[in-house]
């Protein structure tokens, strides 16, 4: 059971995993003393095999028929570099541009925009493009609207430390509370506000209009 426990584990390469699947896999081959098959060309048949079967084993069944055309491991590795290598950079590319342009939606609730960036950082990491804490921290500032200005002047000129999500979050809640407060009030003036138009004669009886209903109310008698 505790060998079963300490066996390591690489998530087949699909798609979009790319950059961690090559770490893993590298590992993995150094750990069975096999790297020397990527490495280099001359070493023995058995060992070649060896590592080309754990690339074919680590692989979703959609490669499969791709390695195939290879029959040594450095061959297979070279192949998925190639192709993959262009992908993630445009995907670096993409997210990257996202976390530049993010922007908080209307309404938008603060910890929904927070987490929006949070996901950015780690699909940037997974896809071997790491960025910093304090830049994604800086992205956010960047993104949040007007009304949040004031807090914004105060981080950046009085954080002596690398800011985080986690250091701007409750100050930046403290905005979106009062915020919230004002648009409530404003919402619950606007409900009290007395209807517009002629009131003057409303509370009048119906059956009176100055001296013609007075006149009218007679007739009806």
């Amino acid at each position: 059971m505790a060998h079963e426990v300490d066996k390591p584990i690489v998530e087949r390469l699909d798609v979009d995993n790319y950059a961690t699947w090559k770490t893993r896999m590298k590992y993995l081959l150094v750990s069975k003393g096999l790297w020397a098959a990527i490495e280099i060309d001359d070493v023995s048949r058995e060992i070649d095999q060896k590592a080309l079967a754990q690339i074919g084993l680590h692989v979703k069944e959609h490669h499969l028929s791709t390695l195939e055309r290879y029959d040594t491991a450095k061959g297979a590795w070279t192949h998925l570099q190639q192709v993959y290598q262009a992908k993630s950079n445009a995907r670096k590319l993409q997210l990257r541009q996202e976390l530049t342009l993010l922007k908080m939606m209307p309404n938008e609730p603060l910890t929904k925009f927070f987490s929006r960036a949070q996901d950015l950082q780690t699909q940037l990491r997974a896809a071997g493009h790491p960025v910093a804490d304090q830049d994604v921290a800086w992205a956010v500032l960047a993104g949040l609207p007007a009304a949040y200005s004031t807090v914004i002047t105060v981080l950046s000129t009085t954080s002596e430390n690398d800011m985080t999500l986690t250091d701007i979050l409750p100050k930046l809640l403290h905005v979106e509370q009062k915020e919230q407060m004002t648009q409530r009030r404003d919402e619950t003036a606007l409900t009290a506000r007395p209807s517009s138009g002629n009131g003057t004669g409303s509370s009048r009886n119906p059956g009176f209009s100055g001296s013609t209903g007075f006149k009218q109310h007679m007739l009806v008698v």
